[in-house]
């Protein structure tokens, strides 16, 4: 056989040898909430960030509702988890690496009036699950089961239902990153001139990767740090027109 020939064959054989070892992981995610998550977790920006932050690894996303992400470790589905606010147990946290831009959101027919957080306690307020954990002391002091806010206040899994939930309900208010609320509201043929957008919550929230090895989040972090560093994650905003200020990049901790 030519040495040409051996040669070329001798490369294939080495990226098949790098390719076949490289590392699985099992990622527990959302599901779809466009523009974050979109088709399965295939594509979207939170997915994105995801895979190219770790470029060495196979992922494999486990999709389920945003309360269940928490403990995916812990159950044995996953060895990371994606969506977490704040440092809590015994594993690995990453930098922050997505950012929601929240708002609180009513119909304006309803000519609801939201100056403060306690304007919203008497109606029927629709959020994700764990929100009265994630959006500040105030918020928790007044929406945590069994405080004044919780007999008109609900949390769902999935984002979709959350939308679906605000339009069917009169007199209803939710909270939810904006981009997500146009997405799944024009599915459904509603526009936001409907609606009256209000700025009530802390609008830019954060979240972080808990993963169950060291060496994993290292990676990520590492990977994540290139993203900012050569313009990819600002660009990856930009293909999903998700607004600048979700960019996590200029609070990264080098």
């Amino acid at each position: 056989m030519p040495a040409k020939i051996l040669s070329h064959l001798s490369l294939l054989l080495i990226c098949f040898a790098f390719s076949s070892h490289a590392k699985e992981l099992k990622i527990a995610i959302s599901q779809d909430a466009p523009p974050y998550v979109i088709n399965q977790a295939k594509s979207g920006l939170e997915v994105d960030v995801i895979t190219q932050s770790l470029p060495d690894y196979t992922i494999s996303f486990i999709q389920m509702g945003w309360g269940e992400i928490l403990g995916a470790i812990e159950r044995g589905m996953a060895e990371a988890e994606a969506n977490v606010h704040g440092n809590n147990g015994d594993l690995y946290y990453s930098n922050d690496y997505i950012a929601f831009i929240n708002y609180a959101i009513s119909r304006k027919k309803d000519q609801i009036k939201i100056n403060q957080l306690k304007d919203l306690v008497g109606h029927h307020v629709i959020t994700w699950t764990g929100a009265h954990k994630d959006l500040g002391p105030e918020f928790s002091q007044l929406f945590s089961p069994g405080k004044i806010g919780a007999k008109n206040y609900v949390e769902l899994e999935s984002s979709q239902d959350q939308v679906k939930e605000f339009w069917r309900e009169d007199n209803s208010i939710i909270i939810i990153d904006k981009s997500i609320f146009s997405y799944f509201s024009s599915k459904d043929g509603h526009s936001m001139n409907e609606v009256d957008i209000h700025t009530i919550v802390v609008p830019v929230l954060t979240f972080k990767m808990a993963f169950k090895n060291k060496a994993d989040r290292d990676a990520f972090n590492h990977g994540l740090r290139q993203l900012c560093n050569k313009g990819i994650y600002e660009a990856l905003l930009k293909r999903y027109s998700v607004a600048p200020e979700a960019n996590i990049c200029k609070n990264l901790s080098q």
